[in-house]
């Protein structure tokens, strides 16, 4: 399956119903872009007087396990269906797709 199927994301961020929500985006990439930001703003929101907030991927990955729920739906094409991928997966994910923007950078 391309990294860049298309992805939904659905987020419940605590255990009432009415947290719970979905993004669309072009590809994975993008969602996992979205995740790390959501984990950044949620960052900022609780150290508003730090000038830098620095992170690991076991950080990031103790805020989607505090989350009540985080998953998604990648579209393969050769089903012509969508794919459930659930936590495990997601954190796999992001730390392939830090690595990757780290190989970027130092390019």
């Amino acid at each position: 399956m391309a990294d860049e199927s298309h992805t939904i994301l659905l987020v419940q961020y605590n255990v009432q119903l009415g947290s719970r929500c979905y993004h669309d985006f072009e590809g994975r990439s993008l969602a996992l872009d979205y995740l790390l930001g959501i984990y950044e703003k949620e960052l900022k929101r609780l150290n508003p007087g730090s000038k830098s907030i620095t992170y690991d991927i076991a950080d990031v990955h103790g805020y989607l396990d505090q989350l009540s729920d985080v998953a998604c739906l990648e579209f393969d094409s050769s089903l012509g269906a969508y794919v459930p991928r659930r936590k495990p997966w997601l954190k796999d994910q992001l730390i392939k797709h830090l690595q990757q923007q780290a190989e970027e950078d130092g390019e």
